[in-house]
């Protein structure tokens, strides 16, 4: 037992290594392609991670409704990849509608019911589709390509480094009420290492700004908390993982929600942050 317990951190390390040799390069050939084929890559693991953000409250009355929920993020995405972003609130508000007039039809004895279902679709919506969406959109710009890989060294960058971190020096807990494993020595070596691979990038592609340099200070506090968000997600459901039976698409890495969790905060706070200072070159 001992010997089985000592080998398990080591396959899993090893099914890591694999599965992010394997689709780490097939992400960044998409990114560099763009157009329709970056916008499909988002698309699939959207729709993996929204179906898993509808389970994490399966048997609740919560739940929400992939029924709606699926084809409103697809639109959602469509929107930002035709470069009509406005459109997208517009979806989001008849999603809202569509959702409870449904709901209403399967179950008017309970409103209340109605309105969490609401609730919940609208939720995975913008946890999914919009920072998808933000994606699709950042892509689209002159210089986009570059923003994406920008913002995946941040959040690849900080991820990593806080693993290796958090299994070489980790002993203070970060918030051990949320995710038990995480430390702050972790927090530290991986923030660290998300600063550094952004700005070898930016030094490399010659891009060092004042703007650039904020997201990149930024960028690795926002994946540090998206990792948390999603740890107090599934605290509050009670599930110990995303992961959802027979669409184990990321070997060792769990869910999609699992994997993704950073960049989907980050990705919301890039293209905020790249709007407002005016980095749409």
């Amino acid at each position: 037992m001992a010997n089985e317990a000592a080998k398990h951190p080591l396959s899993n390390v090893a099914q890591r290594v694999i599965t992010a040799a394997v689709v780490g390069p097939l992400v960044v050939i998409a990114v560099l392609i763009g157009g329709l084929a970056f916008t499909l890559v988002v698309t699939v693991f959207a729709l993996v991670g929204l179906l898993e953000f509808y389970m994490l409250a399966r048997d609740r009355p919560s739940q929400g409704s992939a029924l709606v929920g699926v084809p409103t993020m697809l639109l959602v995405v469509l929107a930002f990849h035709f470069g009509q972003p406005a459109f997208s609130l517009i979806i989001l508000a008849l999603c809202a509608v569509v959702t409870f007039c449904l709901e209403m039809i399967r179950n008017r004895a309970d409103v209340r019911r109605n309105f969490l279902q609401v609730g919940m679709t609208l939720a995975g919506v913008l946890y999914l589709g919009f920072p998808s969406g933000f994606l699709v959109g950042l892509r689209g710009l002159p210089n986009g390509g570059l923003w994406i890989l920008l913002i995946l060294c941040v959040t690849w960058g900080t991820d990593t480094f806080a693993y290796i971190g958090g299994r070489l020096w980790g002993k203070t807990k970060l918030a051990p009420k949320l995710s038990p494993k995480k430390t702050v020595e972790g927090a530290i070596v991986g923030a660290t290492g998300g600063i550094a691979a952004a700005l070898i990038l930016l030094a490399y592609t010659d891009t060092i700004s004042a703007g650039t340099l904020v997201f990149v200070v930024l960028g690795p506090l926002v994946a540090i908390a998206g990792d948390l968000l999603e740890s107090a997600l599934k605290r509050y459901f009670n599930v110990k993982d995303s992961h959802i039976d027979g669409l184990d698409i990321l070997p060792g890495h769990g869910g999609i929600l699992d994997r993704t969790d950073a960049l989907l905060l980050v990705a919301t706070f890039a293209y905020f942050t790249f709007m407002l200072l005016g980095l749409r070159q």
